[in-house]
């Protein structure tokens, strides 16, 4: 059973691309080409250990099975089990998305990924915010702002003035602009090109992010930090305490880690305020650039080399000591490619390879417009712009609004469901009312197109419905055995027992040497033990009076025929010291059981296996009389000539 269980998942049914191949057999009236049947037993030769089954006879016997079960779960329709199909759903899902971009583009961020991940780049920049849906006279004032700023950055006004007086970015009053550095992830991806791609001490062009329009200055690059690992000592101020008591305590805390009164994991534990961390001696998580307040950042990545310890520090939560346990430079691109590569897909950045996409299926999807946008604008009103818009009822939203690829039709009423769960908050947008539709329509249009593409992936890639086919029947195969042989088998508990009865002669035991084996690495214990056993002692008494001596004891059946029985020619109650290498080895026969019939608990695992066996042979003789197997005898046999050896 095992053995043919394996197989199923070896198997394909490879049922694309079968047209035009000679029909090896019919199941059931249907046929079954010899590409498939080919393509099966070739894909699984280095597959398969067991010579027998490299046969080509004993693996047509296999395949018949095979498709033999595989027809009865469809005539059963298991194809139409909730439970399978929501299965196969979740897996159509995973599989699609290697479908649903451009991979070539994944690929390529990826590798841009880790290589600006080797650098941190020092940035300081000037936003003019725009939103990404903003009407065009809006779009143009902010880049017609932006554009003036540049101007005077390039120029030579400076850069931190003019960050003060024109950025809308909250933070430029104070900082002038300046981010301190960056590395990869840590920015939007045009903010993140704009600044790996800009020489140090330049300024960029003006760019457009989600926030508006940027102009970035690069004030230094220099190798990645990497990651680090502290330990951190924190003493805080509370209500009840003096402005200086948490000063205080940190220096009394350095002092005696300069005095080496004790350890910094010990003084973390007594002392730290950072109570999650104390317990753990003080110490924090690996960490990266902009992952800790700066000043913290800053003490942590001074430090040198393991075991270094900063002076004191403070920050807003208090005053740190912190100890470089353990540095982390940039690890080999194959150790993090799947990291990044889940990173890139989260990112905007992946909307590059869904976009190269995109205009690839529009090219193979043509739109074909029916109906007219007009007509939507009319029905949109201003309840739209303040989320009470309701969709129109007239018998018009039924109509066509566009065809995709002369097959699928969209309606008005699809359009107008989507901008339902999109309506706006915002009345003062409502003299935009065009610009904001039109927006709608062409996303609208992007993601029926894309659904369209995803639906026909079986179609598109005969490589991808092989596969879903592939799941799909291992999914029905393994559930049509559970239910009609291993399932079955543990739970027909009465069947079991009468298979068990009908076939009991042949689960007899032999007569069996119940030995005690000690091993010990001392003679002088050896003997001690086996007086022990000679005067009555049990496995147990021998277990506790010796367990600070390091023995091995175990006690197991043997047979007669077995080479320790026939080497050391045991006695009941005598027992044995022999030399195997450096340990002492104590034998003693306890007993010895004769012949008998067991009850079935004793050999149920034994006995469940051969009923399995015995259900699977029954079913199968079931299924060929109720489908029928016709062998096209002519093919077979110059297809056997094919492989035979």
């Amino acid at each position: 059973m095992k053995r043919y269980a394996f197989l199923i998942f070896l198997m394909a049914t490879l049922i694309m691309g079968a047209q035009q191949s000679p029909v090896l057999m019919k199941i059931n009236g249907k046929p079954v080409s010899v590409k498939e049947f080919e393509s099966m037993y070739t894909k699984n030769l280095d597959l398969v250990q067991d010579p027998a089954q490299k046969d080509i006879d004993n693996y047509r016997q296999l395949f018949t099975r095979y498709k033999l079960e595989l027809e009865d779960a469809y005539q059963k329709k298991y194809d139409t089990i909730p439970q399978l199909q929501r299965e196969l759903k979740s897996y159509r899902r995973d599989l699609a998305k290697k479908y649903l971009a451009d991979n070539d583009i994944i690929d390529k961020l990826v590798k841009e990924a880790y290589e600006r991940m080797k650098t941190d780049v020092h940035v300081a920049h000037i936003l003019v915010q725009v939103g990404a849906d903003a009407a065009p006279q809006d779009t143009l004032k902010a880049y017609k702002k932006i554009m003036e700023i540049y101007k005077k950055a390039q120029a030579g006004e400076d850069f931190g003035k003019l960050a003060q007086q024109y950025s809308q970015d909250p933070s430029a009053k104070g900082n002038k602009g300046d981010l301190d550095y960056i590395n990869v992830f840590h920015t939007v991806y045009p903010f993140e090109t704009a600044a790996y791609n800009t020489p140090v001490g330049k300024i960029s062009k003006p760019f457009r992010t989600r926030f508006g329009y940027h102009i970035v200055k690069v004030l230094d690059k220099r190798p990645a930090k990497g990651e680090i690992e502290v330990a951190h000592i924190v003493t805080m101020n509370n209500k009840k305490d003096k402005e200086g008591d948490a000063k205080t305590r940190i220096y009394n805390i350095y002092d005696k880690l300069k005095n080496k009164q004790d350890t910094f994991e010990n003084l973390a534990r007594k002392f730290s305020d950072d109570k999650n961390s104390a317990k753990r001696g003080g110490r924090l998580r690996k960490f990266g650039i902009r992952s800790m307040i700066p000043p913290f950042e800053k003490a942590a990545f001074a430090l040198k080399n393991p075991g270094d310890i900063s002076e004191p520090f403070q920050t807003r939560y208090g005053w740190h000591i912190v100890k470089l346990l353990k540095k982390y430079p940039i690890p080999p691109f194959d150790q993090v490619k799947t990291m990044l590569k889940q990173r890139v897909m989260r990112d905007e950045r992946s909307k590059m390879g869904k976009e190269k996409l995109m205009k690839r299926i529009e090219k193979q999807f043509p739109i074909k417009m029916i109906g007219n946008l007009d007509e939507v604008k009319k029905h949109i009103t201003k309840d739209f712009f303040i989320n009470k818009w309701q969709i129109p009822q007239d018998k018009s939203v039924d109509e066509t609004l566009f065809i995709i690829n002369n097959d699928k039709k969209v309606t008005y009423k699809d359009f107008y469901q989507y901008l339902y769960r999109r309506q706006a908050h915002n009345a003062a947008t409502y003299d935009q009312k065009d610009h904001i539709i039109e927006k709608f329509f062409e996303r609208f249009k992007k993601d029926q197109l894309f659904a369209y593409y995803n639906n026909h992936l079986e179609q598109i890639y005969p490589d991808f419905a092989q596969t879903m086919q592939e799941y799909q029947n291992g999914l029905m195969l393994f559930r049509i055995k559970s239910d009609m042989v291993w399932d079955k088998s543990i739970k027909d508990t009465l069947g079991l027992q009468n298979f068990f009865e009908a076939h009991k002669m042949q689960y007899k035991l032999p007569k069996r040497y119940d030995v005690i084996m000690v091993q010990t690495n001392d003679k002088k214990t050896a003997k001690k033990i086996a007086k022990d056993l000679e005067h009555g002692k049990t496995k147990e008494d021998i277990i506790n009076k010796y367990k600070t001596q390091n023995i091995l004891v175990k006690e197991k059946d043997y047979v007669a025929g077995d080479d320790l029985i026939k080497k050391h020619n045991l006695k009941i109650g005598k027992p044995v010291i022999h030399k195997d290498g450096k340990q002492y080895v104590v034998l003693y026969l306890k007993q010895i059981k004769p012949e008998e019939i067991p009850e079935l608990k004793a050999v149920k695992g034994k006995v469940t296996n051969d009923y399995q066996n015995y259900l699977e042979e029954q079913w199968l003789k079931a299924l060929k009389k109720k489908y029928p197997v016709e062998l096209n005898e002519t093919v077979w046999q110059q297809l056997r000539k094919k492989y035979k050896k």
